[in-house]
């Protein structure tokens, strides 16, 4: 599994199409793919999921690419100004994972409660990685900005963990 903030999924797609193979990769979760309703992109042996900006233009956005080997079906996307998500649902012996790629535009200020929502779509066992656009020197930022700190309390008061490099990135 890989994350990958693309600034653009089509005009990368070869790119993606060699990190895939090269890293035999299965689940890769895509941030800002700037995609609108009929961007079309195909890669063989893998199934794209989308989820775009609720305003229809082609900024922010997420997408999932899976497997097709990998037995998984799509959830409804969380498709909301301050936060999109594209989710599946992969089957692993004996239960399920909810895996989501997610997408904060920086501009917004999201609180704790709107984190929460989006949480709350996931289910007990989930995987949500992403750009949060939410620094919090606890996950390796340089700073703290109110975002990273509402996000941060919605984790400690849900006891979600993180995984994180504790680099800036």
């Amino acid at each position: 599994m890989a994350q990958w903030n693309a600034n653009g999924l089509h005009r990368h797609r070869e790119e993606i199409k060699i990190f895939l193979k090269h890293n035999y990769i299965d689940v890769l979760l895509i941030s800002e793919t700037h995609c609108a309703e009929r961007t079309y992109c195909h890669i063989p042996l893998y199934k794209i999921y989308y989820t775009n900006h609720p305003d229809a233009t082609a900024n922010a956005g997420t997408a999932i690419v899976t497997r097709q080997t990998i037995s998984h079906y799509e959830l409804p996307s969380f498709k909301k100004e301050f936060l999109q998500a594209t989710s599946i649902k992969v089957s692993l012996l004996p239960y399920e994972l909810t895996v989501s790629s997610v997408y904060c535009p920086p501009r917004l200020n999201i609180k704790e409660q709107q984190f929460a929502e989006f949480f709350s779509t996931l289910g007990s066992k989930f995987l949500a990685g992403g750009d949060y656009n939410s620094k919090n020197t606890l996950w390796g930022s340089r700073i703290t900005t109110i975002k990273g700190r509402e996000l941060r309390k919605v984790m400690e008061n849900n006891k979600y963990s993180f995984i994180t490099t504790a680099t800036p990135t």
